[in-house]
């Protein structure tokens, strides 16, 4: 078991220093200057088949309306690059559900390092606890890790964070000069949802390219950025989509990112098969 722990600790470790890179998406949770209580007048996203393209009104609706619905956001970052003539990738992805009706979290992330090396870490916050699994596959072998904690949680295990996935910091940055263009209608969820679209040295400059400033050095040059983002009426965004490709030390790396917010005011969760195992 004491194996087991520092093999997980030392990947909790890794996936913290990946994942550094898209604080703005994992987030702090804290707010960055706007009011936190908007007027419902104002919370709103664009009209279905609407070209204007309002930042601010988009963030207010964003954060009103998820901070009162049940939802289901993931966030997948993939990181491409070469080294000695071989295809190198890292992905983190991570899915968390908040299902306000029975007061209940569920936060599911995975990193996979280039080595083939994968963790998988889910929590689950419900009554005033949290539980926590930790799954480390490293080639054959496999080591799963449970533990939990209460308040006042000033241990390791911390509690499912909803603040850190509605943080204002990337809608506020959608607006820092960049041109969005009007891409037409889509539906998701059943929603219509406006398409905008973003190519260009202009996409450079907010929140996710802190993902391409901690992998890539100082002296790089973008090749090609776009943006791509699907928001509803009620401003809340559906689908973020993110793609640079730069250079590091000569060799092509290519970084995406992709979020996306689903099943508002229509997400459960149940209670973990294995609860009982971090409970012991």
């Amino acid at each position: 078991m004491l194996l087991e722990r520092r093999h997980l600790s030392l990947a909790l470790v890794v996936l913290l220093t990946a994942s550094a890179g898209c604080s703005g998406l994992f987030g702090s949770g804290t707010g960055t200057g706007t009011p936190d209580t908007p007027t419902s007048a104002d919370a709103n996203g664009p009209a279905p088949g609407s070209s204007g393209f309002d930042a601010a009104a988009i963030e207010r609706g964003h954060f009103e309306t998820l901070s009162n619905s049940s939802f289901t956001t993931s966030l997948s970052f993939q990181l491409s690059t070469a080294r000695d003539a071989e295809n190198r990738s890292v992905f983190i992805n991570r899915t968390v559900a908040i299902d306000r009706e029975s007061d209940r979290s569920l936060a599911s992330g995975e990193l996979v390092q280039a080595s083939g090396d994968t963790l998988v870490t889910t929590t689950y916050t419900a009554d005033g606890t949290t539980a926590e699994r930790r799954v480390l596959t490293r080639g054959d072998e496999e080591m799963t890790d449970y533990r939990a904690a209460s308040p006042p949680y000033d241990g390791p295990v911390q509690p499912v964070n909803e603040s850190s996935v509605i943080d204002r910091s990337l809608l506020q940055s959608l607006g820092s000069d960049i041109k969005w263009t009007y891409a037409g209608t889509e539906t998701v969820d059943g929603d219509s949802v406006s398409r905008f679209e973003a190519t260009g040295s202009n996409v450079t400059g907010f929140t996710a390219d802190d993902a391409v400033a901690t992998n890539v050095s100082a002296n790089e040059t973008t090749d090609s950025a776009s943006a791509t983002v699907l928001v509803d009426e009620d401003g809340v965004v559906r689908s973020f989509q993110y793609r640079v490709t730069t250079e590091r030390d000569g060799q092509p790396v290519t970084v995406t990112l992709s979020l996306s917010v689903s099943q508002v005011d229509d997400t459960t969760v149940a209670e973990p098969v294995w609860l009982s195992e971090a409970e012991n």
